[in-house]
C-alpha cells in the first residue's frame, strides 16, 4: 500500500501528549488538514494474501489506516478523525473465484470461454501473451484504459509467480485448491464509478458490492463448459507421458489394439476416458466430423476449508 498526503505539511511536533492536547484544545498548532491518497491492495496489506477477503470497503479502508497509522501520522498520538464514508474512489477491483474438478481443466475452460462467451460492450475475450489470462476489455499499451474490464486467470499459476507467504505452502489442500481455481476480477475506473454514482466509500456496502458484481459478471455465462479437446494442447491436460503418446497416436489414426494385450488396452482406454473423455476403442473421427467434446462443470468457490488455518499461521508468523 502507498499513502500520500497531498498539499500540506505538519506545522508542529509534540512529544508530550498533555502539551499536545492543551495546545489543540486552545486552537494552537497541530497538523494542517490535507487530503490523503491511498493506493494498493487492502486485503493483501492486512493479511499477506488475496486468496479471500472482505466485501466491506469502509471497514477495509479503516483497518488499513489503523495498521499504517504510525507511518502516516508519526507525530500524532492517535489516528485523527477521518470521515471514511466521504472518501472518493478512483478505482476499485472486485474479485471472486470459480473452481473446476481438476487442475487440468482450468486452461481448457478458459479457452472454451474465448471461443463461446461474448461479453456485451466488450466483445470476445482476448488472451495475454502467456496464454493463461483471458481479458474482456483489454486495452493496447499506450491507449486509455477502458472504463471497466474483466479478466479471468488461473490462480494456481499466478501464485507461482507472485509468491504467497511461506506458511501458506505448508497447509494441506491449499495448492490443490488453487490449482483448480479460476479467479475473476472486475475493475471499475473513475468514469464508470461516476456513471454509476458510486464514487464515495460510503456507497459501497456489502449489498452494493454483490449487486454490482452480479450486474457485470452475469454477462459471462459460467456453469457447464463444453471443452473442445481437439483444440487443446495435450500438455495442458496434465496427462502422463504414456497417456499423451497413446492419445496422439490414436488421433493420428493408429489402432492401439495392435501390440497390446487386451487387459492393457482396456486399462489404457479406461484411464484416457477418465482423463479426457476420449474413447480410443472408437474409430478416430475424420476432419469433417464434429470434434469430440467433454463437459466441464464450473462452480462458485465456497469458503476454503483451510481459511482459518491460513489466518492463524500468518498471525503466528507476523
Amino acid at each position: 500500500m502507498t499513502f500520500r498526503a497531498i498539499g500540506a505539511e505538519y506545522t508542529d511536533h509534540y512529544q508530550d501528549r498533555a502539551q499536545w492536547e492543551l495546545r489543540a484544545a486552545n486552537g494552537e498548532g497541530g497538523p494542517e488538514k490535507s487530503p490523503l491518497e491511498v493506493s494498493g491492495n487492502p486485503a493483501k496489506f492486512l493479511t499477506g494474501h488475496n486468496l479471500f477477503g472482505s466485501d466491506d470497503v469502509g471497514d477495509l479502508l479503516g483497518r488499513c489506516l489503523d495498521k499504517a497509522r504510525a507511518a502516516i501520522w508519526p507525530d500524532l498520538f492517535e489516528r485523527p478523525a477521518v470521515d471514511l464514508a466521504e472518501g472518493l474512489i478512483s478505482r476499485i477491483d472486485l474479485t471472486a473465484s470459480w473452481v473446476v474438478d481438476r487442475a487440468e481443466d482450468v486452461l481448457p475452460v478458459l479457452r472454451a470461454m474465448e471461443e463461446t462467451v461474448w461479453c456485451p460492450y466488450r466483445g470476445r475475450g482476448v488472451f495475454d501473451a502467456g496464454g493463461s489470462t483471458l481479458y474482456y476489455g483489454r486495452t493496447q499499451k499506450g491507449k486509455r484504459a477502458k472504463d471497466w474490464a474483466l479478466k479471468l486467470y488461473w490462480k494456481g499459476a499466478e501464485v507461482q509467480v507472485h509468491k504467497l507467504p511461506a506458511p501458506a505452502y505448508e497447509l494441506p489442500g491449499l495448492l490443490e485448491d488453487l490449482n483448480r481455481t479460476i479467479r475473476v476480477e472486475l475493475t471499475l475506473r473513475t468514469p464508470e464509478l461516476k456513471r454509476l454514482g458510486l464514487r464515495r466509500v460510503g456507497d459501497w456496502t456489502p449489498a452494493k458490492v454483490r449487486e454490482i458484481w452480479e450486474a457485470y459478471v452475469a454477462k459471462l455465462e459460467f456453469g457447464n463448459k463444453v471443452v473442445n479437446l481437439d483444440t487443446v494442447d495435450l500438455g495442458q491436460l496434465g496427462l502422463k507421458a504414456r497417456h499423451a503418446h497413446a492419445l496422439a497416436a490414436w488421433k493420428a489414426g493408429n489402432d492401439l489394439r495392435s501390440g497390446m494385450s487386451r487387459p492393457s488396452f482396456y486399462r489404457l482406454r479406461r484411464e484416457l476416458k477418465e482423463a479426457t473423455g476420449y474413447d480410443i476403442a472408437a474409430q478416430r473421427p475424420k476432419s469433417n466430423v464434429v470434434p469430440l467434446r467433454r463437459l466441464v462443470t464450473v462452480s462458485p468457490a465456497i469458503q476454503p476449508r483451510w481459511a482459518d488455518q491460513l489466518t492463524a499461521a500468518l498471525e503466528r508468523a507476523a
